[in-house]
């Protein structure tokens, strides 16, 4: 088991650790009495040595296999008061790394420092903004000037945006498609081209039906100007239309009743149908005559409608109003970024707030959870040490016990049998925990205050943000 710990932590600190291999109880070397008794061959040895006499009662001097017994488990003594020094020393590195002054320090300045990125923030901006205010603004004088002019009250202009615009022209395509549709066959009946001639002279028509109407609406729009010149133009303009549509409708009537009369194809459709008309001979029929009639004047009157509310009734009001819209619109976009800016840093220097105190909880935790390994550590560098001595101690009392079992009579033991193993003195590392202690006690104080702090940070923090906000306020205005 220990060796699979010892790969898994190598395995470990390959991937996730900074390269130092980190030491710890499956570190120490293992030593196992039995095994390095059978390795030695102790007790073996012993007997054949006790047999021959060896070492002499004479002899002061340890044999070959007390030596051996010493130098194999003085190597493992020595690996292990090693890797219980490079243990401590990765323990007590973990601890003095361990220092909430900057994570304090930090806490206790983000409270101004957000007040100085806002003001940062809001003077990077302030070119712009400005300059967006200095348009607005004159839009603004532009307009209510043009008000004034105009005896306009003050009311929004309409605007229709894209959509509106799209579904109108829509409908005349459709109302021009639906028209050239229905008198294609008519005209075809009467035409050199067939049906062919005939959709082109009916679309040809239909266009021209709309299409005036649709402009002249545009212009129908001075009938609401204050300058009486301005209105009867506009009214002009409306007669115009109305003629225009109501001609359109007679003529279609007109062809229609014509070309059913016409055997030769040579003959001019629109001079035949002009000499109906001179010779006073009424379209009118029959009800779908009339019905043609009408329709193509009401798709002339819709097409002049719709020319008339594509934009604002009043000339030039949509113009004017659109670009104070547009400036404003501009204005509350350059406000509405930099309140987002702020929001974005507010919520940024909260979450870096929570973090320092999250961070030093856990520093302060990490420390007295090293302090405790520290303690550990000491407790079974002690063991294995003394597993160490008590190893060597017992292997050689061991082995002088069967040398002196296998001597003969006549070979007595030689008399440092009697003497106590002399082992090499070594001092364990300073595991001490007093100065520990005493940093413990500086960072768990400085935890307190930063807990403490957390609290009012926050709310000056957002009492700043409000404050920048609300400078913001005063910038806006409804239009």
């Amino acid at each position: 088991m220990s060796f699979l710990k010892r790969v898994w932590l190598g395995i470990r600190n390959f991937f996730l650790g900074s390269g130092e291999r980190h030491e710890g109880e499956a570190s120490f070397p293992e030593i196992n009495p039995d095994r390095i008794k059978a390795d030695l061959k102790v007790i073996e040895t012993a007997r054949a040595h006790g047999a021959k006499g060896v070492p002499d009662f004479r002899d002061t001097r340890l044999t070959e296999t007390e030596h051996q017994i010493q130098g194999t488990v003085g190597k493992l003594r020595a690996a292990t008061f090693k890797t219980g020094e490079r243990w401590l020393k990765q323990i007590q590195s973990r601890l003095d790394a361990v220092d909430l002054t900057k994570d304090f320090d930090h806490t206790v300045q983000l409270g101004d420092e957000f007040g100085r990125k806002a003001d940062s923030i809001l003077s990077s901006a302030n070119g712009e903004l400005q300059e967006s205010i200095r348009i607005s603004k004159s839009h603004e004088t532009i307009l209510e000037r043009f008000r004034e002019a105009n005896q306009l009250p003050d009311t929004p202009a309409e605007l229709p945006g894209p959509l509106d615009h799209g579904k109108k022209i829509c409908l005349l395509i459709i109302f021009c498609a639906a028209e050239s549709f229905i008198n294609a066959n008519f005209f075809a009946s009467g035409l050199v081209g067939g049906l062919i001639s005939g959709l082109l002279m009916a679309l040809t028509l239909a266009v021209l039906n709309l299409a005036l109407p649709f402009f002249v609406g545009r212009v129908f729009t001075n009938k609401n100007h204050v300058n009486g010149l301005r209105r009867a133009l506009g009214w002009l303009c409306f007669g115009i239309g109305v003629a225009w549509t109501c001609s359109i409708g007679v003529s279609m009537a007109y062809l229609r009743h014509v070309m059913p009369l016409i055997d030769d194809e040579a003959t001019n459709q629109i001079q035949f149908a002009i000499d109906s008309f001179l010779l006073g001979e009424s379209p009118f029929t029959d009800i779908n005559s009339i019905a043609l009639c009408a329709i193509t004047v009401f798709f002339g009157l819709v097409a002049l409608h719709h020319g008339y509310r594509w934009m604002d009734r009043y000339p030039g009001y949509s113009k004017i109003y659109g670009a104070y819209v547009e400036a404003y619109q501009n204005k509350f976009e350059i406000i509405a970024n930099l309140r987002a800016a702020l929001e974005e840093e507010k919520e940024k220097t909260l979450s870096q707030i929570d973090a320092n105190v999250k961070n030093a909880t856990e520093a302060v935790r990490y420390f007295k959870y090293s302090m405790g390994e520290k303690s550990v550590a000491k407790k079974k560098v002690t063991e294995h040490l003394i597993l160490a001595d008590k190893t060597i101690e017992a292997l050689i009392e061991a082995y002088r016990y069967e040398n002196q079992m296998a001597r003969p009579s006549d070979k007595p033991r030689p008399d440092y049998f009697n003497n106590p193993i002399a082992l090499e003195p070594q001092d364990l590392p300073d595991f001490g925990l007093e100065r520990d202690e005493a940093r413990l006690e500086t960072q768990e104080k400085m935890l307190s205050e930063m807990l403490g702090i957390l609290q009012p940070t926050r709310a000056k923090v957002q009492s700043s943000f409000v404050q920048k906000f609300d400078q913001l306020k005063p910038l806006e205005s409804r239009l």
